[in-house]
């Protein structure tokens, strides 16, 4: 059902501050192949990183963000939990079964068009693990 919402609805016109990855199709072509629609919006808000909290390392008890890295399915996981925490937010129009996975299909068109929430989630993420940068040169750090 989501792939048919994806096929039949008019192409996204993309943010220009939120762009889709690069190398994909223009976003006209997007809606001919819903697989790929579904993926490039997946990847695009794909963080590169998350954020690990390790008590103990600068005593005292104190938490220290230190950023890790993920791989491909990791981040990939962690974008769609991220879009279906937007989409348990987002107010139901209605019930039936069919109601779920149309707000799904809605939610990656927003995340196609740059206007979801799961961007600024994103951007959190990287700001915080830019900012943590400096706790990766700690000697002292032992994980």
């Amino acid at each position: 059902m989501i792939l048919e919402y994806l096929r039949t609805v008019p192409p996204p016109t993309p943010h220009p501050q939120r762009p889709l990855l690069p190398g994909g199709p223009p976003p006209s072509h997007l809606p001919l192949d819903p697989v790929r629609y579904l993926a490039l919006a997946v990847d695009s808000v794909a963080p590169l990183v998350r954020i690990a909290r390790h008590a103990g390392i600068l005593g005292g008890g104190q938490l220290m963000d230190v950023p890790m890295p993920l791989r491909q399915r990791q981040r990939r996981r962690v974008a769609f939990q991220w879009i279906l925490d937007a989409v348990e937010r987002r107010p139901s129009r209605g019930s039936g079964r069919r109601q779920f996975p149309h707000r799904i299909a809605e939610e990656v068109v927003a995340v196609a068009e740059g206007r979801s929430a799961v961007w600024a989630r994103r951007l959190e993420v990287h700001k915080t693990a830019t900012t943590a940068r400096a706790n990766l040169s700690n000697r002292s750090l032992k994980l």
